[in-house]
Order: structure tokens, then sequence, then C-alpha cells
């Protein structure tokens, strides 16, 4: 079915085919033409509720049989974007979504947003879910290797050696302490370098995936590895004790200061005490034999960086003072230069304080501050980005990594770019390079030849070039190299004209490299491609270094989705290519030079009924003339001309401008992009079972976007639902809704203040928004700044007007911002006190994502029978819900 369009410019008129839904429509004409708020849009006899109310069985329960099945899938696929140092071996890590009830219920201790299983020394989620293998791709021979590692374990920060031929990674046994492995790429047999105990707890990058360089993991010119493990004289554990030294006491700062509501916030000194015992860590240097050499003194280190020569590191470690009131991430920083073989500390880099309330990241900087601390990739030193209108920031020791400045073209005197031979004695560095722009990040070439940086000012872009040369810090240049723009700052808010950006690659420690052609004339950019009509065609351009022209080398088809992924030779003759389409599974292809292609992968599709299923990409127009993007997919028994249940789930997005949503829309809807399958929330599960799924775009548009939320939502829905009336492939009348998170928040209020929905599912959401009185989403305004916006778009407030059977589902370790499991445990009370059919299913151990598949399995048994029940079998001859009303 061809890609349609929708427009429903006239206010709530009657396009009704049925008695219900003649109703629906009335019943939406009484909400006003304009107005901050919606009220109630109908009232209680226009909702129609269950003659016999459904009542969960107890217990765990299991969906249907092929929605088990699902689960036992392997969703694993090959995507070719982590090439090795040899230019050859890929790697491709083979993950799960997934865990068990008895991987979650193992102790988990929760310190200022940190959540720790302190007995294995590492974070909860590289405990339970993630990467549990990997494979090696070799693409000469076109051949696999396996890798075997132990059952049960999950592995995490892979980093290459300098050759190629092994890759180094934390493997995470069960209920054993994480241990630093490498694996042979010829022959794919991994083993333990050691049996030292890592301590993984702050060190290691979120869930250790994709293609991001380890922060703890290091490989020396002499082949060793450098990583941090537990200290063996830490000593005991500090015990709380059974009667508390002193009351709990929170004294008001001298000056205001609001954060936003965070989980799991340090409460107590005792708290401190675990905390500061169970990240401190040792830096350690460990032998492929298994020889450990422990370098300088305990720390809560978080990362090192070794040099090319491998004579010092550059580490940061988190310090006291703790706070109370915010999370590890504010907690102060200090990043300094230590000497490989002592392992002490021979300078200072940074000092960042302690960030409570406002400020964000980097606070405290200040003008002498200095950027982007990097180690030269061609092993000249040290090198920084420092502000042009400051003394030499060779004297500076307290700046932030995060502080930027003006633009120079726009009244600054632009920056440096500075570099220490010696990066023990910093006050000797000398100014490489200068720009008349404030550079965001400096990328060098292998041989820092050369370096590029982009530049913004004022909503514009550009690319900064340095032609280094071989110019060298000792003696001093006697004058610095002046950057010149190859790409000029232009605007880039418009989708539709971006530029595309500076391609790079890394090095096996992990320095990001700017590639340049085999002649040195020229270096790359790539680009997304976004298009009008939302099938974006991604590109390769080449920039020429002497006058900034550009030459497309490869653009994608409008057929396909195809991403450019690596270049496996530094002029992009041979590309290799992620193509997938709306109805085509992913695989990474070889581009060649003559412009042939190769699928590489061949990846086998794990739900080909789920790929086959119909979609179809539609707009409608709200009552506000703003054009809206949406998808609707359609069973997999689907026949034409047939009207199905369906199920709506949203999650609203905010914006100051029309033109900011309709800009979103053309970065976030992909017409070719596969739609993967997954167990969490969202999901074509539904398309099984009989269900058509839509996912509209919810905008909320206005300078304060919340006191148009209400009104946004209603017409975007309601507009949402003629348009795929229209369709002719939904029955309008067995609709429900779902929603996570900021999606559940919608489903309840859209219960509060439209009849549009047979019932609706919310997980996991925020319902009150006095509990989160300093912001929420993108709302930049407190309680006391917008007390009756906070309270009108808080469905607790309006529980009583809630008439559809509303499901609910909270983990009970939901660790997310504002969504506390309280909100679920008070909406329900409050429900239950208004007489409300409603259900609220607490899931242990589960945090913004429940990953257990015990729970899973029993949500989608929970869904799927309370939307049987209250959707799908509506109106139906001898079913238990309740006639068409009216």
């Amino acid at each position: 079915m061809p890609e349609q369009r929708n427009d429903a410019r006239l206010p709530w008129s009657s396009i009704g085919r049925t008695a219900s839904l003649a109703v629906l429509l009335a019943a939406a004409s009484l909400a006003p033409a304009a107005g901050p708020f919606a009220p109630a849009l109908a009232p209680a006899a226009l909702h129609a509720q269950a003659a016999e109310r459904f009542e969960p069985a107890p217990g765990y329960t299991l969906p249907p049989a092929i929605v088990q099945e699902f689960f036992e899938r392997d969703t694993n696929h090959a995507n070719l974007d982590q090439l090795g140092p040899d230019g050859n071996t890929f790697l491709v890590p083979l993950s799960t979504e997934l865990s068990s009830l008895e991987r979650l219920a193992e102790p988990t201790t929760r310190l200022a947003e940190l959540e720790l299983r302190l007995h294995v020394s590492r974070p909860w989620h590289l405990d339970t879910y993630g990467i549990h293998g990997f494979r090696f791709y070799r693409f000469e021979q076109r051949e696999w290797v396996d890798v075997s590692l132990p059952d049960g374990a999950f592995a995490s920060d892979f980093m290459w050696s300098p050759e190629g031929d092994r890759v180094a990674f934390l493997l995470h046994p069960h209920l054993a302490p994480t241990e630093l492995w490498v694996a042979d790429v010829a022959t794919g047999a991994a083993r333990a370098v050691s049996d030292a105990a890592v301590n993984a707890t702050i060190g290691t990058r979120s869930q250790g995936q994709g293609s991001r360089a380890s922060d703890m993991i290091q490989w020396t010119p002499e082949g060793s590895l450098l990583t941090l493990l537990v200290p063996s004289d830490r000593g005991d554990e500090p015990v709380r004790p059974t009667v508390p030294p002193a009351p709990g006491v929170t004294r008001t700062p001298a000056s205001a200061v609001q954060t936003r509501t965070l989980p799991n916030l340090l409460e107590d000194t005792h708290d401190e005490d675990l905390l500061e015992y169970h990240v401190t860590s040792r830096i350690a240097e460990i032998t492929l034999d298994g020889q450990v050499r422990m370098l300088g003194d305990a720390g809560m280190w978080t990362s090192i960086a070794l040099s090319p020569d491998g004579r010092h590191l550059v580490a940061t470690r988190a310090h006291r003072p703790f706070s109370f009131l915010v999370a590890w991430g504010s907690f102060p920083r200090r990043t300094a230069v230590l000497d490989r073989a002592s392992g002490q500390e021979v300078a200072l880099l940074q000092e960042v304080p302690l960030r409570e309330g406002g400020g964000g990241p980097g606070a405290g900087g200040g003008a002498e501050a200095r950027r982007d601390v990097q180690w030269r990739p061609d092993g000249a030193g040290l090198a920084w980005i420092a502000r042009g209108n400051g003394a030499d920031s060779a004297d500076s020791g307290d700046g932030s990594d995060s502080a930027e400045g003006g633009d120079g073209a726009d009244g600054g005197n632009g920056d440096r770019i500075m570099l220490a031979a010696d990066p023990a004695d910093l006050d000797a560095a000398v100014t490489v390079a200068t720009s008349e722009h404030s550079l965001q990040r400096v990328y060098y070439t292998a041989d820092a030849a050369h370096a590029f940086a982009p530049v913004s000012s004022r909503g514009r872009a550009g690319l900064v070039h340095f032609d280094l040369g071989a110019a060298s810090p000792e003696p001093a240049p006697a004058s610095p190299v002046e950057g010149r723009l190859v790409l000029a700052l232009e605007a880039q808010d418009d989708p539709l004209e971006l530029r595309g950006t500076l391609h790079t690659t890394r090095t096996p420690n992990g320095i990001d490299l700017a590639m340049v052609s085999s002649d040195g004339a020229s270096t790359w950019i790539t680009g997304p491609g976004f298009a009008d009509d939302f099938r974006p065609q991604p590109f390769v351009d080449r920039v020429a270094l002497a006058d900034g022209s550009l030459e497309r080398i490869f653009e994608g088809s409008k057929e396909f989705w195809e991403q450019p992924l690596v270049a496996l030779d530094p002029d992009f003759e041979r590309i290799v290519v992620r193509r997938e389409g709306k109805q085509v599974f992913p695989d990474s292809w070889l581009r060649g030079a003559d412009g042939s292609w190769e699928n590489l992968t061949r990846n086998p599709d794990p739900f080909p009924e789920l790929t086959a299923a119909e979609r179809i990409d539609f707009s409608f127009t709200r009552r506000d003339g703003l054009e809206v993007q949406a998808r609707v997919s359609l069973p997999t028994n689907y026949t034409p001309g047939e009207r199905v249940p369906a199920v709506f789930w949203t999650y609203p997005r905010e914006y100051t401008t029309a033109q900011g949503y309709e800009r979103a829309a053309l970065r976030s809807r992909n017409h070719n992009r596969f739609h993967q399958v997954t167990w969490l929330r969202w999901s074509d599960i539904w398309l099984s079972q009989g269900y058509a799924v839509v996912d509209p775009d919810i905008p909320i548009v206005g300078e304060n976007y919340n006191d148009t939320y209400i009104a946004n939502l209603v017409d975007a829905t309601y507009a949402a639902i003629r348009a795929v009336d229209s369709l002719g492939v939904v029955d309008v009348d067995r609709i429900g809704h779902g929603g996570h998170s900021y999606g559940a928040f919608t489903t309840l209020n859209l219960a509060a203040h439209a009849p549009f929905f047979r019932a609706g599912i919310a997980g996991h959401g925020a319902y009150n928004r006095t509990l989160t009185p300093f912001g929420f989403q993108a709302e930049r305004r407190t309680l006391w700044q917008a007390p009756h916006t906070y309270a009108a778009i808080s469905p607790f407030f309006h529980a009583h007007q809630v008439q559809m059977p509303v499901l609910m589902y909270h983990g009970t370790d939901d660790n997310n911002t504002g969504t506390w499991p309280i909100q679920s445990e008070r909406m329900i009370d409050a429900l239950m006190a208004q007489g409300k059919d409603a259900v609220l299913y607490m899931y242990p151990f589960e945090s913004h994502t429940p990953r257990a598949i015990e729970n899973n399995l029993d949500m989608w048994a929970r869904w799927l029978e309370w939307f049987d029940h209250y959707v799908r079998d509506a109106g139906r001859p001898g079913s238990t819900a309740a006639d068409d009303a009216g």
C-alpha cells in the first residue's frame, strides 16, 4: 500500500462509521478551539466500561506459545563496523537484552546512582545482560572465527592490540570477580591473562558495548596491559553501626541549589565510606604471562590513557567531598599525568570541583581551562586546546574538561593548540597552532601532519584545517601554524542542508584519528543525507584541502537505507556499507572501487513473519495546521479490506516551534529503516496477535510547551485516529493506547482527558509532577514557577476523570530520574479510591527497562489478556466487554 497523507484541519468534524465512533467524535467536539489546557472531553457514560471486570490470574503467567517461541530466537546479526588495526579483521559482538530473575535477584547496592554488585566489583548491568560472546570476521578470507567464552559470562571493554593480532577485554564470570582476558584473532582462543580481580565499578563505560574505546584497558608498546585492579590490601568492608552515631542532618546551602529528582543518592557517612571502599582501585600492569606490577597509589580511578611512547599516563580519579544532593557524575575529579615507571603524579592537568545544582559538567573551569586534553598520536607529547586571550594555559591547573569559549571570529580571540613535549613539564608547552575560531575538538592524522577541528558559531558550523607538516615542538616553531577554514561556517539547523562531519577512525588505545587521502590532498566527511520524503541517502564527500571543494564519492540509494560503516583504504575506494530496507533485513555489504556490491554477512532474519508485515507510513494534519508523521504496521495475518483492532504506542516530545518538530521528524523518521524486533516496550509482537500497531508522533509545541501539553496531546491523538481510520485498516472502535515512561504518563493523561481508547497500558510512569518539582523531560521551569502547569498535566490529580481500564506495571528498582515506584503505587491508590478499573503489576528487581525473561513473558501475557478482553473483543456478540457506547 502506498504512503498516505490525511488532512484533519476541520475541528473535530464527524467522520463516524458506527454509532460508537459517532459518539466518540461528538464527545471530542466538546473540546474548545483554543486554550492552554483541554478539559475532560466527555462524561463518564461515553467511556465504555467492561460489563464484567477482568480478574488477573495469580502467580507468573505465560503468553501464547508463538510469543514464548519468539523469546527463544537469536536476534543477533553481524554489523561490520569494528575493524581492527590489521585492516582485515572485524570484531562482531553477540548480545542479549534479556536476563533472568535469578541473575537480577543477586545482591545489588545502589550508591550515588551507581548500581553495583559489590561481591564481584562491577556494575549490575555487566552481571545481568549485554555481550555474552563475540566473533571475528576475516575480510580477505571471507571467513568467521568463533570465540568461546565461559557459560553465563558477559564481556565488555574490547581493545585491539597494536598489531591487531589480539583483542583484550574484560570477562565478567557469573558469581566470580571480573578478569582481564585476551582472544587470539587467528584461532579465536581466549584466556585469562591473570586471575587478579579487576575493579570495574566505575572505569568501564556503560555496558562496554559498541565501538567506543575502553577507559580502563590500555596496551603498552611492549605488549603488556594496563588496567584497574581491586586493591589486595583494602581490608574489610565498612560495617554500618547498629546504633547510628548521629541523626541525619540536611542543611540548606548559603545559596539556592536545585537538582533533578535523582534516585539512589548517598544518605549518610556510612554510604560515603562504603562507596569509597568499593570503587577504589589500583592501576596495574599485567604481562601476557600473568605477571602483575602495581603502579602508584590506590584511588577512585575512572580512566587511564597511555602515551604512544608508553612512558606516561593521563589518569582521572574522583575524590571527596561527596554529596547527598547529586549523583556520582557530579563528584570532584582530578586529572593528572602519571609516570608509568613509578606510578607517581608528575603534573596536574585539571581539577573539577564538586558540582551541586546549576553549572553543569565542568562548572568552575574559567578562561584558562585546558580543553580536549589528549595524546598526540605521533608520540610528540601531550596536546590540548587553550584560549587565545589568556596567559599561557600551562599555568592553569584547575580547568574544566568541557569549557568552551566564544567564537573568535565573532568578537573573541580564538584558540590555540598547545603541545607539551615533556608531559611532566607543562610550563614548557608551546603553541603549535592558532585559530581565530573557538575549537570544539582537535583530530590529528596518525602522523600528526594534519589536524582538523570542528568549529561552530551562532548556529553555523565549519571545519578548520591545520597543516602541521613536519613541525616539531623541539625547537619551538618560529611561528605557530594558522588554521584555515576548509569548510566555511554555514547554518546547519536545517536537516536537509546538513553538510556532514569529519570522518574519523581510532588507534588501538582509543585516540581518535582524522583520515586523509593517500596523496595527502583531501579529507573526508560523512553525512546522513536526510530527505523530505523520509528516505535518507547517507553520503561520503571528499574535501580538497587546497580550496575546500567537495566531491561526492558515495551516496546511498532511495530504495534502501545504506550507511557507510568503514573505509578499507585511505581513498575510500572500498567501503563497507550497512544496507537495510523497510522489509529488508540489515546486512553489511562491500561497495567495491568499480561500484560493485557484495553481501559480506548474509544475516538470517530471525522473525521473517514479522518482517513481512505491511507497514504504511502516512501523515496527518493537526487542527493547528501542523503536519505530523506516523506509521501503522498491520498484523501478520492481515486480510486486505479488513479493519483490525490496534495499539497506539506513543511518546510525546517537546519543541518550542512547529519548525522544530518538522526538522526533528526529518531526522527521526526513516521509511527505509528496518524495524528491529525487541522484547522491550514498543514491539512488533502485537502483530502476531492480530493487532495493528500505530506509531504517531505527538509533538508538544510552544515556548513553554507543557502549557499546551494536554491540548496538543489530545489534538494530535484525535487527528491520528482520523487519519488511520481513513486508511481503512483499523477499527477505531477497538483501539487501545500504551506507553512506557513518558509514554505511560501519556496513557494516563489520555485516560483522563480523551474518550478515544477502550483500554490503556502504562509502564514505569511519573504521574504526579509535584514529585519532580525541579523539572522533568524538557520542562525548564520549577514547580514554584509553573504550579498550574505541573498540576494540570499530572494525571494523579485527575484520577476521578479516568474512565478506561488501565493496566500499569513498574519495576521495584526503577533507577530512572523521576519514575520511582512510588509514582505507580500512589496512582493505583488514587484510581482505587475513585472506583476505577485498573491493575498494577510490580516486577521484582527490575530497573527502568524490564530484563528478566520471566517478567517479560508475564508482562506480555498480561498485556495481551488485558487488551483481548477490553479492546479486541469489545462489542462482539457474546463477549464479556461492554457493547459500543451510545
